[in-house]
């Protein structure tokens, strides 16, 4: 079965200099982000992988910065969505994890909206997966001073289809 890109959360465009890909990396025990005044600066995810917790690498920059750390039990909590704020530099301002039991808010900035400029464009991504195979793992862009984009991909099972056919 094919999968389904969810997102990105971020703007794509803004000076991405990195990619980071945990695709296929699934059973997540621990999301660490990272911010600081502005924007999400940073993230790492903790992994239980042959009953060890291993750490992935940190994705942006994170030294000096706030940090949120949500825990998620990996037995029986997966991730179904994310969603989010961008201001108006297309910033990361706002950041939360859905699972199949809550929400999990990493961090919410609160932007000055002087009289001119536009609210924080409000952005979701709830992909409908309904088992933990569906989830399959997050990637994105990041730089050397924040967290560009967040994605994540879907892989829906669907009982007696083996493809998904797209019509031109």
């Amino acid at each position: 079965m094919g999968r389904m890109r969810m997102g990105p959360l971020g703007d794509p465009s803004y000076l991405r200099e990195y990619e980071w890909d945990e695709t296929g990396r699934t059973a997540i025990s621990l999301i660490i982000v990272s911010f600081n005044n502005y924007s999400a600066t940073a993230i790492q995810f903790g992994f239980v992988e042959n009953e060890e917790l291993v750490m992935s690498k940190t994705y942006g920059e994170s030294y000096g910065c706030s940090k949120r750390v949500i825990r998620l039990n990996h037995e029986t909590e997966f991730v179904t969505g994310i969603s989010g704020e961008m201001d108006n530099d297309s910033y990361i301002s706002s950041l939360t994890f859905h699972t199949n039991l809550r929400a999990h808010q990493a961090f919410h900035l609160k932007t000055n909206v002087g009289e001119k400029a536009c609210p924080p464009l409000k952005i979701e991504f709830h992909s409908g997966i309904l088992d933990r195979n569906e989830f399959d793992g997050f990637f994105g862009y990041y730089n050397a001073y924040r967290l560009i984009t967040i994605n994540f991909y879907a892989r829906h099972i669907l009982r007696g289809v083996n493809r998904i056919k797209y019509e031109e």
